[in-house]
């Protein structure tokens, strides 16, 4: 994250950023608002639509960062950090950290799924509910199906697509412009965390969403990489295809959504604080101590 402050027209580019995400959003909102019937029982339609979001989010997400980083910003495509070779003790960090974070993110979205809005604001609780109703329901018909060959099509067009096309825009791009405009990392990290979590239109998992996006953001700033955002958020994604999966083939019954909101079972969400905070810890450590020992050798 060096040079941050070098880079020219900061302030533009947040400021096209904003109003690009801000389009994108009604664009969705108005798209999932139409009376338009989709087919979800119809497999052939449902994987033509995977396919299509996986080249969606090329010319959505990627295209558009790649090309304000390689036009606009003066280290060209490495501005995204994508080349920036990651230390593999980061990323087993950055993955086990997100696999131990399951239980907090769901007592997170358990905790977020109880929120009422004032009743002067009964519109949009109205708005905000069915938009989470109709992107359940997307979810629920992309992750049918108890074939290998939709297990390695959910992986990739769910997990990996997602996952990469997210972190090099909203952390590649958008936290790293936000860096330049305001100053405090910390602040830049979590306005665009929140930014992200936005964005998907899914209030009602707003909280956990938005911590998520937090701790993708400090490992992009401790480490410099990019990849172990990517294959963190790539693990918690295909977590969840792949558990989907088993219990859709009767191979597993626990619903791992439940796990550290049922019973007792608070302590698992306590050791989750303990191991996801610990992972950042130790991610800053080595990183901190890898960048002493190359400017000494340098």
């Amino acid at each position: 994250m060096e040079n941050i402050e070098q880079e020219r027209n900061s302030k533009l580019k947040l400021t096209i950023l904003l109003v690009y995400i801000l389009l994108l959003g009604l664009l969705t909102g108005i798209s999932s608002g139409s009376d338009v019937k989709l087919n979800f029982e119809d497999a052939g339609f449902i994987n033509m639509m995977k396919i299509l979001q996986a080249v969606f989010v090329v010319f959505l997400f990627i295209l558009p960062a790649v090309l304000i980083a390689t036009l606009w910003t003066k280290p060209k495509l490495s501005y995204l950090g994508i080349t920036t070779r990651p230390a593999a003790t980061t990323l087993f960090i950055a993955a086990t950290g997100m696999i131990l974070a399951s239980p907090l993110i769901n007592w997170l979205a358990e905790m977020n799924s109880h929120m009422q809005l004032p009743a002067s604001l009964s519109g949009v609780e109205e708005w905000m509910k069915k938009s989470e109703a109709e992107a359940t329901m997307l979810t629920e018909a992309f992750t049918k199906g108890t074939s290998f060959g939709t297990l390695i099509l959910n992986l990739f067009v769910i997990a990996f697509m997602a996952a990469l096309s997210e972190e090099i825009f909203f952390r590649g791009l958008l936290q790293k412009v936000l860096m330049e405009c305001v100053k405090n990392k910390h602040i830049a990290i979590w306005i665009g965390a929140a930014i992200f979590s936005a964005f998907h239109m899914q209030f009602y998992g707003f909280v956990p969403r938005m911590m998520m996006g937090a701790f993708l953001g400090y490992l992009y700033m401790w480490s410099g990489s990019l990849w172990p955002g990517i294959i963190a958020h790539f693990v918690n994604n295909a977590m969840a295809v792949f558990l989907v999966w088993l219990s859709n083939r009767g191979t597993i019954s626990v619903d791992a959504d439940k796990i550290g909101i049922e019973g007792n079972e608070w302590i698992y969400v306590l050791m989750s604080v303990i191991m996801v905070v610990s992972s950042l810890v130790l991610v800053y450590k080595s990183e901190k101590k890898r960048k002493e020992l190359t400017e000494l050798s340098n």
